[in-house]
C-alpha cells in the first residue's frame, strides 16, 4: 500500500489493495443521465453500506491492544454523502489525549492535538519512519502508538481489506435496487 499525505489528508494509490471497480464512473455517469433521481437515491445507498463498513470498523478498533487512541479517533469519523461509499475523518476535531489533558485544551501555549494527528499513529503505529517508502527506521518519538506496522494497520484498513467482497457485493446490490426502484416508479 502507497500513502502519500500527512495530519489527516491522505490518498490512496491503486497498489495499496482498496476496492476498485472497473468501469465504475462511466457507469455512475451513465446511471444519471437515464435519470435525474439517480444520484440522491445513491447517495443514500451508499451510505447504508459506508455505515455498515463503519461499524465494522468501529468493532474492530475495540479490539486492538490501544483500542482507546483507535476509538477517539473513530469519533471523529463519519458518512459522507457521496455516489460511492465514502467515510470521511474530520481530521481538525480535537482529540483529548489521556498524556496531556492540557495541551488539548489549548492551555500553556500547547498545540492542540486533533484526530487527524492521532489517526496515522493509531491506525499504523508508532516508533518508526519511512526512509525510501520501504525500509524504516526506528525512532522514539511516537512510542504512545503501538508498534510500526508499516502500511499493513491495525483496525481501518484491515477491516476494509477483510470486507472488500462483502463492501463490492453490497455496493453492487444498491446500485441494482436504485435502478429498479427507479424503473418501477418510471
Amino acid at each position: 500500500m502507497a500513502i502519500l499525505g500527512r495530519a489527516g489528508k491522505v490518498s490512496f494509490t491503486p497498489d495499496n489493495g482498496s476496492i476498485q471497480i472497473v468501469g465504475l464512473k462511466e457507469a455512475l455517469r451513465a446511471y444519471q443521465q437515464f435519470d435525474a433521481r439517480f444520484n440522491k437515491e445513491m447517495r443514500k445507498a451508499s451510505a447504508e453500506v459506508a455505515k455498515t463498513l463503519l461499524d465494522d470498523v468501529r468493532a474492530e478498533a475495540g479490539t486492538a491492544a490501544r483500542s482507546r487512541q483507535a476509538l477517539e479517533v473513530l469519533k471523529g469519523m463519519r458518512v459522507r454523502s457521496d455516489r460511492i461509499p465514502t467515510i470521511k475523518l474530520s481530521g481538525s476535531s480535537p482529540f483529548v489525549s489521556a498524556s496531556n489533558p492540557n495541551r488539548d485544551r489549548g492551555k500553556k501555549g500547547g498545540k492542540k492535538v486533533t484526530r487527524g494527528m492521532v489517526f496515522f499513529g493509531a491506525e499504523f503505529g508508532g516508533g518508526a519512519t519511512s526512509l525510501n517508502g520501504r525500509t524504516w527506521k526506528v525512532r522514539g518519538g511516537t512510542k504512545q502508538f503501538l508498534p510500526h506496522r508499516g502500511t499493513r494497520g491495525y483496525f481501518f484498513w484491515p477491516t476494509v481489506r477483510k470486507n472488500k467482497s462483502k463492501i463490492a457485493k453490497e455496493f453492487n446490490d444498491a446500485i441494482r435496487n436504485v435502478l429498479k426502484t427507479l424503473a418501477d416508479n418510471g
